[in-house]
């Protein structure tokens, strides 16, 4: 049917634009779109224009330049953005220069290959934003490998990568408020659309009929937040600094992250308790208070969202404050529901205080060009690599299984003179990580991407050529940009067969050049795990007891904050210290999920690590909760002192004995003086407002014993 001539039905564009404004707006995919248009214009128009001038080699090299430096733009300031582009430019032509003329004899390009994968692997020590940089000067290397041999052809070539990098840049320039891919930021953005759909969900449960449908509605709307969290966690990783670098930023997406889960939790009860508390039903005025703090609160978890997505902070929380308010004056203290309802409105303060580092006078900037400006200060290069070269150093030891890696796949590549040997050095340098977990899982996602996009490469140079081929190509490209980050082995399917136009030479048949490259890849992605699995592993079981006790610890010192908060109300340093306990406990749970993808004989006693990690986290939750009632409730007791200091005693003895791997001291006797302290706070009235604090009390002495209990059986289980 035709619609020329024809009024398109009103209904047919509202649907229209219902699937495209989600798409495009108000989500994590605006970030990938502008990224991918931004790297389009930088990739594909050398390619596509530059053929009609009988320029189709030049244009191939050009691209290849192009392609790294948006590659290396990985997100950050844009200061540190041009800078890391600018020593692409310049690092990736010498080293691609390097890789061309010392390749025969093979020994010295192993041995410069070591040391040139030696250094890219030290640039993580820089931090997150600089581990591009260091990965792509080393692919340099190896497309030098694969160029035609002649020293003029070699110059040529790396003057033309060189061409790509500056032309990237100045497309970045020209594009700037088309923003830069913030993979983390975009992570985290996704995880708090899901919960405001859960939020938003909660709010109609008010409505008492259809129940099983709303209960289905509910469970579907809190897989879609687990899962959103899972995925950003394993964007985010672990925070440690000898691991990733300096991740300051990344630790306060971590507390963000942390905050959704909580909200989510705390409304997933709030949401059972209206399901099941017939109050509700004699009196819906409840119901609808509470339906109004919810409607409300959704409104903040978007804005959250999209200041992440829009890079400024655009999160209001004055009507969920006056809400909340509203709720406890017509609740009181002792509702069930209040101390759920209070937790929310804490994590949104934590939110709201992260929004505010994280984004500062260059989210607001409006002048032609972006702000350049130094954003604070910085440590000193050589110095920040200098410490790391140490065998106690995980970088350290990365780079170097990175480096003896990628040199032992390159002379194999030489040695063998392998016609698309480059693809076996290439995959190995790509996939490994450093964890054992995480190069399974990029391996495993680049193989199966490189066979999908071989063969899609097989198909397209067998079928079609020239500018159709071409324009084939860049569609793919634009795919792949959009989805690479997220889903990388989706993004490698597509970004595949460019590589295969731009780095490679046909040698007869396309699919006998597909077979070989699929075999390479394989037998890199072999080489990647077997170097992560044998060259000086560093197992997550051994690392976990010293994470476990770091959490513990943090925990510990939050404690000591509030109980001396809730007898002398100064909380200006609780939110600190809650962050912290909140990115401890979160390294924990990254740490245990790196523990599960491991090889199940260096797992250890996963029951023991489960447990502990368990009581952990409820020890914190509840911990945050009794915050909430600082400033709200005084307790002038020394018992409550005493209480104090027995736990902190017995904490810190766990803590210890869960890194030194021992047994803790027997458990100090809690009952009698929390007997004492709520029979202060509660008395014979079991709805008076210290109810609550006397309650998370005695949760805090159970989380405490239940640590104590599965301290002492790890220590024994570690002993024997």
């Amino acid at each position: 049917m035709s619609f020329v001539g024809k009024k398109v039905p009103s209904g047919f564009m509202v649907k229209l634009q219902k699937w495209w404004h989600p798409l495009r707006h108000g989500s994590a995919n605006e970030i990938a779109f502008s990224w991918a248009v931004r790297s389009i214009c930088a990739t594909a128009l050398p390619l596509l224009i530059m053929p009609f001038f009988g320029l189709e080699q030049a244009s191939r090299l050009l691209a290849i330049g192009a392609l790294n430096t948006s590659m290396v733009d990985a997100g950050g300031t844009y200061r540190n953005r041009l800078i890391a582009m600018g020593l692409n430019a310049v690092l990736s032509p010498i080293s691609m220069l390097l890789g061309a003329e010392a390749r025969d004899p093979w020994p010295l390009a192993t041995v410069l290959m070591l040391m040139i994968a030696l250094g890219s692997g030290m640039a993580r020590a820089l931090g997150p934003s600089v581990t591009p940089l260091g990965l792509f000067v080393g692919l340099s290397f190896l497309i030098g490998t694969n160029l035609p041999p002649g020293l003029e052809v070699s110059v040529e070539a790396a003057l033309l990568y060189s061409a790509g990098a500056f032309w990237t840049m100045f497309i970045a320039l020209a594009f700037w408020r088309l923003r830069p891919f913030k993979r983390l930021e975009q992570e985290v953005a996704s995880v708090w659309e899901s919960v405001s759909a859960f939020v938003k969900a909660t709010s109609g449960s008010g409505e008492f009929g259809a129940l099983g449908r709303r209960e289905r509605l509910l469970a579907q709307r809190h897989i879609a937040v687990r899962d959103a969290v899972e995925r950003a966690r394993n964007a985010l990783g672990d925070i440690r600094e000898q691991v990733s670098g300096p991740g300051f930023t990344v630790a306060q997406l971590l507390t963000l992250l942390r905050a959704a889960s909580r909200i989510t939790e705390a409304f997933l009860g709030i949401a059972e308790l209206r399901h099941h508390q017939d109050r509700y039903r004699e009196d819906p005025s409840e119901a609808a208070a509470l339906s109004a703090f919810a409607n409300s609160t959704e409104i903040a978890i978007r804005g959250i969202a999209h200041s992440l997505l829009s890079g400024s902070n655009e999160l209001l929380l004055a009507d969920v404050k006056a809400k909340s308010k509203a709720l406890l004056q017509r609740f009181g203290l002792t509702h069930p529901e209040m101390i759920a309802v209070a937790q929310v409105v804490q994590y949104l303060e934590s939110a709201e205080e992260v929004l505010k580092v994280l984004f500062g006078s260059e989210h607001s900037f409006r002048g032609l060009l972006p702000p350049l400006g130094r954003s604070g200060t910085t440590a000193p290069v050589f110095s920040t690599i200098r410490v790391q070269f140490s065998f106690s150093s995980a970088i350290f030891r990365h780079a170097l299984r990175v480096a003896t890696a990628a040199a032992v796949g390159t002379a194999l590549t030489l040695w063998l003179k392998l016609p698309h040997g480059i693809w076996l050095p290439m995959t190995t340098f790509v996939v490994l990580q450093p964890e054992f977990g995480s190069t399974l899982t990029r391996a495993l996602q680049r193989t199966a991407g490189t066979v999908a996009g071989a063969i899609i490469a097989g198909l397209a140079l067998s079928e079609l050529s020239g500018f159709t081929l071409r324009l084939f190509l860049t569609a793919l490209l634009f795919i792949a940009f959009f989805v690479h980050r997220r889903r990388h082995g989706l993004g490698i399917t597509f970004l595949t067969p460019l590589i295969v136009l731009l780095i490679t030479t046909s040698v007869g048949s396309p699919w006998i050049d597909t077979l070989d490259r699929v075999v390479d890849t394989i037998a890199g992605a072999a080489v990647g795990i077997a170097a992560s699995y044998v060259l000086w592993p560093q197992w997550e079981r051994e690392r976990l007891p010293n994470l476990l006790s770091q959490a513990i610890r943090a925990n510990c010192d939050y404690m000591t904050r509030i109980i001396k908060a809730l007898s002398h109300p100064i909380a200006e340093s609780l939110p600190e210290l809650r962050r912290k306990a909140e990115i401890a406990t979160g390294n924990v749970e990254a740490g245990f999920q790196r523990l599960l993808s491991e090889p199940a004989r260096h797992r250890g006693s996963l029951g023991k690590a489960f447990a502990l990690l368990t009581y952990t986290q409820r020890l914190e939750r509840h911990l945050i909760a009794l915050a909430a009632q600082v400033g709200v409730v005084r307790v002038e007791s020394s018992d409550l002192i005493e209480l104090g200091k027995l736990l902190v005693a017995a904490q810190q003895d766990i803590a210890g004995s869960i890194a030194s791997g021992s047994c803790p001291q027997p458990r100090p006797v809690f009952e009698t003086t929390l007997a004492r302290i709520t029979a202060v706070l509660v008395g014979d009235e079991l709805t008076h407002p210290n109810h609550t604090v006397s309650f998370l009390l005695s949760r805090i002495v159970s989380d405490t014993a239940s640590l104590h209990s599965a301290a002492g059986t790890a220590g024994a289980d570690r002993r024997d």
